[in-house]
């Protein structure tokens, strides 16, 4: 090893403030940001990085020829920080700015930031961790959304990184493919640089055939439960991202969905791939213009009704078999053109609640009745789709003191079903380390309230989760366990049993469930309030 080699080695071992203070030669990661007039968030991008509990990296800053302070913000960071490199280009857009923010890096592992998000504490160890033991050729995390009002976990990521799948491949895990961006996840720079591809030059969603092909050439891959990436809904949606009503947003768009499905299929993908990205299409993309004001507008109607005949000429079976019953209907109002009945459909409040014309459920689905006309299988959301909403409203220790019972209130439904439909609700108690699983709350709840006492006592050391079980006439469906809670619940109260030290924990998005942690054997006379490092963080700083 050389003597460079065994600097970074002991850099990387301490952790030290002396990596803050040293330019690394051969940092871990090479952290890749382009950045184009994006003042309003970009000290705080960048800071999000300098936090980093893991210190061996480079943030590499392309200037895409910015016309207002941030070029001048980039400078002033790179002066403070040895680690941060700065390079400027003339505007090319921001897959030219990544390509040469690659070219330059020096990391063993490439990761991906956009100039107005944020990576939380311990998104670069969490992700580095999971590959270095794993050696995985890539790192997945879940992420999360935020704007000037909220913070929110979109439902897929709790069902994708319900827990951790380490040396998975995307043949194993093929819904992979609904997290294609480029953000929140770990390359390894030599696994990149083999594929000989790269980022397009002059669209917009130039990311997403190329992490989709990433995916499918990796022999190896961690999906993890953390979350290692706060995605930004900017209010003023000033974001090129965030204006789905524009003709070029969706052109760009439907090129995307035709390169990407080109891809896999030319790399040969099984059917349970191209199901997965269909399933994204069908239960998200399409939507995202659809239920948009501009699909009254005949050119715009045009292209997308054009984008779905395309890729419905190479559908696989059972394309469509997790996707709700509202976007069905609307998928299918789409491809027989009928227009007028789309806006009367979204007028009429199904796509945001479908629940107001429900008709039934049984074990072959859930029933509406909508105010057009589409066949029964078009206005049925099927098994495979149907999804609990479960959200643990309260939760607290009824003795603080020993902390021997948990009491815990909430709701758990099936989505589009209406509250004044009886349903049963089964809660467990399932460890995350054992497996073990014990029924703790099981009893038809009208609207799928539930509130019950468990006791703690006999808990062996774990991370113990809740997952909801709701049954309507025979249909059941099961609520994703979710991803590790970060936020503390209540009033972040630890408390301790005779040997044990319990905390509640929870997540800010309603499909994750709340957790509760056994944090480990404890003596009872050293109680805390809350323990250090445990403080909720705000994702706008």
């Amino acid at each position: 090893m050389t003597v460079v080699g065994r600097i970074g080695r002991i850099i990387r071992a301490s952790g030290s403030r002396l990596a803050r203070c040293i330019r690394p030669t051969e940092p871990l990661v090479s952290v890749v940001v382009p950045v184009y007039n994006v003042e309003a968030y970009l000290a705080s991008t960048i800071d999000s990085v300098l936090d980093q509990r893991l210190v061996d990296f480079e943030l590499i800053l392309v200037d895409d020829g910015s016309t207002d302070r941030s070029r001048r913000i980039a400078l002033r960071k790179a002066l403070g920080d040895p680690r941060v490199r700065r390079i400027s280009q003339r505007n090319a857009g921001p897959g030219p700015a990544r390509e040469l923010g690659i070219r330059i890096a020096r990391g063993k592992y490439l990761a991906f930031l956009d100039s107005d998000d944020l990576l939380p504490p311990d998104a670069l160890g969490a992700l580095v961790d999971s590959a270095e033991k794993t050696g995985s050729e890539i790192a997945v995390g879940a992420f999360r959304r935020f704007d000037g009002a909220r913070v929110w976990v979109p439902e897929w990521v709790g069902e994708l990184h319900g827990g951790p799948t380490l040396r998975t491949t995307l043949d194993a895990t093929p819904k992979l493919l609904r997290n294609n961006y480029p953000c929140g996840k770990l390359f390894r720079r030599d696994f990149w640089s083999a594929q000989r591809l790269g980022f397009l030059d002059g669209v917009i969603y130039e990311d997403q055939p190329l992490i989709a092909l990433m995916f499918a050439r990796a022999s190896s891959i961690d999906v993890l439960d953390t979350i290692t990436y706060d995605y930004r809904a900017r209010q003023d949606r000033s974001s090129i991202s965030q204006r789905p009503e524009e003709l070029r947003d969706l052109r760009d768009r439907v090129a995307a969905w035709r390169r990407s499905l080109d891809s896999l299929r030319r790399e040969g993908v099984g059917e349970a791939v191209l199901a997965a990205w269909y399933w994204t299409l069908y239960a998200t993309h399409f939507h995202w213009y659809l239920d948009n004001d501009a699909i009254d507008d005949d050119e715009y109607w045009s292209i997308l009704r054009a984008a779905l005949l395309t890729v419905e000429e190479h559908e696989p079976d059972d394309a469509r078999a997790e996707v709700a019953a509202e976007r069905r209907a609307a998928l299918s109002l789409l491809a027989s053109g009928r227009q007028e009945e789309l806006l009367q459909f979204r007028a009429s409040g199904a796509y945001r609640c479908p629940s107001d014309y429900f008709v039934g459920a049984d074990a072959s689905g859930v029933e509406y009745g909508f105010v057009v006309d589409v066949p029964l299988t078009e206005r049925t959301t099927a098994p495979p789709a149907a999804r609990v909403q479960h959200l643990v409203e309260r939760g607290e220790f009824d003795n603080e003191a020993s902390a021997t019972e948990l009491r815990l209130s909430g709701f758990a439904r099936i989505r589009g079903v209406p509250d004044t439909v009886g349903v049963s609700v089964r809660i467990e108690l399932i460890g995350r380390r054992t497996g073990a699983a014990a029924t703790v709350f099981e009893q038809p709840a009208e609207g799928g309230r539930f509130d019950f006492t468990v006791g703690l006592g006999p808990l062996a050391d774990d991370t113990y989760e809740f997952s909801a079980t709701v049954e309507v006439n025979h249909l059941r469906s099961q609520v994703s366990l979710g991803h590790p809670a970060e936020w503390l619940a209540a009033d972040g109260m630890v408390a301790h049993g005779a040997d044990r030290q319990y905390r509640l924990e929870r997540d800010p998005n309603p499909h994750v469930p709340l957790r509760l942690t056994v944090v480990g054997l404890m003596p009872p006379e050293r109680r805390v309030r809350r323990p250090p490092g445990t403080e909720p963080r705000d994702p706008q700083r």
